[in-house]
């Protein structure tokens, strides 16, 4: 039997004691590597008095599986195995696995990484598959829940909403931001927004928000989350050349007159577009290209640039 899961759901409902009398094959597909991490430990928390051995895909060899699962032995074998990498695993010892009549303990195969190998699997059914999905791109605030929840972090409200705003919307992200909150604040009652910034700086760069920001002539917001992201130039580099795309796009956006059906990006294209002239759109191209140059060089006079506009957007130079 085959399984897909949220990561809220898979904690709050699956049985934390199938391991303890599991017997057979299992495949997990998990899509990161901390959401590896939690769902290695919970499962493995309930595999009881069960000893169990780990071993790296590139350790499993046809003569060990005949060894280990095709040849009787004296002493009989109860050890179970976790192996991880096992998108890594040639088909065929995936096949002569799958063969093996696994019984009295289990093997779990970790696919860590999407491959045609998983994909084989599942379509064919020989093996139990347990799959935990990567939320979906609306779903950060039920992520963050979740992990604030999973590590016992009572955040306020004013936290969560500048964690969200601020940290790269994955859960590696959000559990390690919050370890290390809940290691400075083990026992508050509730963190607030001045602790959480206290330990944590911001590292998302929403491009898509921040170019829609700057083509709506928002450039007082623009360039205020500009500043705060002051440091990172690899960050800035790509940002740049992405805006100066957008503006290009801005500048005549008459190819979407062919298009059917317009996304939510191509309206706001088009929106914005009616805000600019287009030698001004040519002049903002210019700065930008200038600006990535800069990045690409890690020269700090880029950042004195952008305080310098980000001060022109208050009318002070």
């Amino acid at each position: 039997m085959s399984s897909k899961w949220q990561i809220w759901d898979f904690f709050s409902s699956y049985k934390r004691d199938t391991l303890g009398a599991y017997e057979g094959l299992l495949g997990l597909s998990t899509f990161d590597p901390t959401c590896l991490k939690l769902v290695k430990d919970f499962l493995l928390s309930g595999a009881g008095e069960r000893v169990v051995h780990y071993k790296m895909a590139s350790e499993v060899t046809r003569a060990w599986i005949e060894e280990e699962f095709q040849t009787l032995s004296l002493f009989g074998n109860s050890e179970s195995f976790f192996i991880h990498q096992a998108q890594d695993l040639p088909a065929e010892l995936l096949d002569l696995l799958a063969k093996a009549g696994v019984s009295g303990r289990f093997v779990i195969l970790s696919f860590e990484t999407e491959s045609p190998a998983w994909k084989k699997i599942v379509k064919e059914g020989k093996l139990e598959t347990l799959t935990i999905e990567p939320p979906k791109f609306w779903e950060p605030n039920r992520l963050l829940d979740f992990t604030a929840g999973y590590l016992r972090l009572p955040l306020s409200y004013e936290a969560k909403a500048w964690i969200l705003d601020a940290l790269e919307n994955n859960l590696s992200s959000f559990y390690n931001a919050c370890s290390l909150i809940k290691l400075n604040h083990p026992t508050e009652r509730e963190v607030s927004l001045p602790q959480v910034k206290d330990l944590l700086t911001i590292e998302r760069l929403d491009q898509f928000q921040l170019a829609s920001l700057f083509g709506r002539r928002r450039k007082r917001d623009f360039f205020e989350k500009l500043v705060a992201l002051e440091g990172d130039f690899e960050k800035m580099r790509g940002f740049f050349n992405f805006l100066q795309s957008h503006l290009v796009k801005m500048a005549d956006t008459s190819y979407l007159n062919k298009k059917p059906r317009l996304t939510q990006y191509d309206k706001d294209l088009q929106g914005s577009s009616r805000l600019w002239k287009k030698e001004d759109l040519v002049a903002e191209i210019n700065r930008f290209s200038d600006w990535e140059i800069l990045s690409k060089k890690k020269d700090p006079m880029l950042w004195h640039k952008v305080r310098e506009a980000h001060l022109e957007s208050f009318g002070i130079l």
